[in-house]
């Protein structure tokens, strides 16, 4: 059975395994120190199939409660997951929940939600544009020439 929960310090080592194998971490000390820095001023969800932790997203506020706006930061589903759509669904709904009681909480409310994602990740664009993700600019080489970076954002009414 898949359950999404928030991720604690304890889960550092399987998400450090998770975060090497989707993004260009050099080795498991690297991405070890990235979640423990990021997990101060990100919201870390975890996905778990029968108690195994098989994908993560995370999302953090970007500039001041009155704006609205979130970032997905981190968005990794480990291949051999037995349902990988299932998993990516869990976690982007439950992200954007959060983000939506986040902002709730403190008096505003989520106007906008968005993520950078590698021009060539194609299965991400499709899943996002299925959640009413719509790409709105692309970045020219933006963390590696020749990389390009898409923005895919939806507006909330």
């Amino acid at each position: 059975m898949l359950t999404v929960r928030k991720a604690i310090a304890e889960d550092a080592d399987h998400i450090a395994e998770i975060l090497k194998a989707k993004y260009s971490f050099p080795n498991i000390q690297e991405a070890k120190a990235i979640f423990a820095y990021e997990r101060e001023y990100h919201h870390f969800r975890v996905a778990l199939d029968a108690g195994r932790m098989v994908g993560l997203i995370s999302w953090r506020q970007q500039g001041t409660l009155a704006h609205g706006v979130a970032e997905v930061t981190r968005f990794a589903v480990l291949k051999d997951a037995l349902d990988p759509i299932q998993v990516k669904e869990l976690l982007f709904d439950a992200a954007l929940a959060e983000a939506e009681n986040h902002y709730e909480r403190h008096g505003s409310r989520l106007r906008k939600i968005f993520s950078l994602i590698h021009a060539d990740n194609r299965r991400l664009q499709t899943f996002y544009a299925n959640k009413g993700l719509h790409q709105e600019a692309v970045l020219k080489d933006h963390f590696r020439l020749g990389q390009d970076e898409l923005v895919f954002s939806r507006f909330f009414a």
